[in-house]
Parts: structure tokens; sequence; C-alpha cells
């Protein structure tokens, strides 16, 4: 009875062994993984366009700008006549 658990135990830890092997490889696979990808964004950050950005344009005329619009209604309404 002794040796049956100890023989069981033994499994057991080397079952747990190549578990903990297995996610070993995983986690070496899963960091490999990441610094391709950090290296592809890297990569795709250098390569990208400028970007461009609109800036607002501030309207210190408005009375000129008023008074054209009025123009503009004006010759409107004198072409639709």
């Amino acid at each position: 009875m002794q040796t049956d658990l100890e023989e069981a135990k033994a499994q057991e830890v080397v079952k747990f062994q190549n578990s903990l092997e297995e996610m070993k490889n995983k986690i070496e696979e899963a960091n490999a993984l990441i610094i391709k990808e950090r290296e592809a964004a890297k990569k795709a950050i250098d390569d990208a366009p400028p970007v461009i950005k609109e800036t607002q344009v501030i309207v210190e005329d408005t009375k000129k700008i008023d008074s054209l619009t009025e123009e503009v209604e004006n010759l409107k309404v004198r072409s639709s006549i």
C-alpha cells in the first residue's frame, strides 16, 4: 500500500512537471509573439504618414463677412426675379 501511494505521488509529480514545462513553452511562444508584434507596431509607426491637424481659424472681421453674406443674398434674390 505504501509503495502504491509513493508510485501515485511520483506519477502526479511527473504530470505536474510536464504541465509546467508545457506552460513554460507557451509563455516563451507568447513572449516571442509579443516581441514580433512590438517590432511590427514600431515599424508601422515609423512608416506612417504624419498626422495633419485641422486648426480653427478665428475670424476677426465679421462685419466684412456679414456684408458679403448680405450682398450674396441680395444677388440671389435679384437673380431669381
